[in-house]
């Protein structure tokens, strides 16, 4: 016997990834305008990992139906009707992957830190070994597809919202075959007009803030150690960073700066090893240091201080930055250093092989940035 709807795994599917695809459209043209820089980046990691879920279970979907007997269409839609539902479902299923294998290349050639449900997210390794000129060029193409994509979607998901009402009001058995088995078809039609409605709402927020793209080959992040008279100097060479800045508006400055512990490097390999053991950074754990802040206060002509979060070892403390820029025809420099205890984070004892190491470390950065223009 033919099945008049679908499997109730297929039902669930659709409906969640549905439920997934209108919060990531809602999400993705407003993220940009929130102000809170914690916040603004929670939300941007939250895109970027419910959208790997989305491909994921689109990729399941896939094979479902792959070897699931669909339902019949009734005998009531013509051969138009039928080609133009083919043609829909294609082009819904079509931009759906295009969005989020785009979003999954433009991170890939990013030189800005993304997590995957607080893991580092995993990289295209094609994109990865390009180059920075090549990346940057293909990165402004992919936002572009992006983009187009995102807009293209909502439009195919209006005309589908559009079709599924014209379907409950014929009371031809299309609904019935993916909708809950709880669902009339008064609540049908309420809910397809509220979809319809939220689609259409999607595209009146569309906000973007001016950034600053830091050059990790001519900027260094380091830290200096003593103890028993002697000093460690290392550097991460590994990181990625967000920073939003403008001269005249310096309480809006938002800053992220994720680093790669296992980078470490102070040019003497012992040091380098007992530097990633359990005791002191643990990148096997911990494999990602951040710092976040928002909001700078002038400290005097081209002098401000950052008040931000430092988590290391997943231990969070608030650390405040003291730095200057020196901004020239769109370039940046950008200079500063903090002290930080190092006990509070866990990292390392008071005292290795017999030597005390004093607890307090500076941390410095020498940041060159160039303005994006939008």
């Amino acid at each position: 016997m033919i099945r008049q709807d679908y499997a109730a795994g297929l039902k669930v599917l659709h409906w969640v990834i549905a439920a997934l695809i209108f919060f990531m459209l809602y999400l993705g043209w407003t993220m940009g305008g929130i102000e809170n820089v914690v916040e603004k980046i929670q939300a941007y990691n939250l895109h970027k990992s419910l959208g790997f879920t989305i491909l994921a279970l689109m990729v399941l979907r896939v094979l479902w139906r792959a070897f699931t007997a669909t339902p019949p269409e009734p005998a009531t839609m013509s051969g138009l009707e039928k080609l133009g539902a083919a043609l829909a479902h294609l082009a819904l299923y079509g931009l759906v992957f295009l969005i989020v294998l785009s979003g999954w290349a433009l991170i890939s050639t990013s030189d800005k830190p993304s997590l995957l449900f607080g893991q580092p997210f995993p990289l295209l390794p094609w994109f990865v070994a390009l180059g920075p000129d090549e990346k940057k060029s293909i990165h402004h193409a992919l936002e572009e597809v992006h983009e187009f994509a995102a807009f293209g979607l909502a439009g195919v998901i209006g005309l589908h919202v559009l079709a599924t009402i014209w379907h409950v009001i014929r009371r031809d058995g299309i609904w019935s075959r993916m909708a809950p088995r709880f669902l009339g078809g008064g609540v049908a039609v309420a809910f397809a007009v509220t979809a319809g409605g939220a689609v259409a709402l999607l595209g009146a927020h569309d906000a973007r803030a001016s950034e600053w793209s830091v050059d990790p080959q001519k900027s260094a992040i380091a830290f200096e150690a003593n103890g028993s008279g002697f000093v460690t100097k290392g550097t991460f060479k590994t990181f990625k960073s967000e920073v939003e800045f403008d001269p005249s508006l310096p309480e809006q400055t938002s800053v992220r700066v994720l680093i790669d512990v296992k980078s470490v490097d102070t040019g003497q390999s012992d040091v380098d090893q007992t530097l990633l053991s359990p005791d002191f950074f643990d990148p096997a754990r911990f494999p990602t240091a951040e710092f976040v802040a928002s909001g700078a206060k002038p400290a005097g002509k081209g002098k401000y201080v950052l008040e931000g979060r430092l988590t290391l070892k997943g231990v969070a403390k608030p650390v405040s930055l003291p730095f200057t820029i020196a901004t020239t025809n769109g370039a940046a420099s950008v200079k500063g250093e903090t002290i930080i205890d190092r006990l509070e984070f866990g990292v390392g004892p008071k005292s290795v092989a017999g030597y005390a190491v004093e607890k307090d470390v500076k941390l410095s950065i020498d940041l060159a940035a160039l303005k994006l223009t939008n």
